[in-house]
């Protein structure tokens, strides 16, 4: 068998990933709390902000992390 996609998530950088994700969820924070009731803003709302926190939710869902007891 072919395990393509377990190979490349091996190779990822996730020190890497989680230094940019966190630097985005950053920016998207300060966008959201910056935003009047323009009506762009609601465009970039709809368009940018909810269907990253909605990606983020679905990953938390996803991924249960449960302490090691020692």
């Amino acid at each position: 068998m072919n395990y393509k996609n377990i190979e490349t998530v091996k190779r990822l950088d996730f020190d890497r990933l989680d230094t940019v994700v966190s630097e985005r969820i950053g920016a998207l924070k300060l966008l959201a709390q910056g935003m009047t009731d323009r009506q762009v803003n609601d465009d970039i709302c709809r368009d940018l902000i909810l269907p990253c926190v909605h990606a983020l939710a679905q990953f938390i869902d996803s991924v249960e992390i449960e302490k090691e007891n020692t």
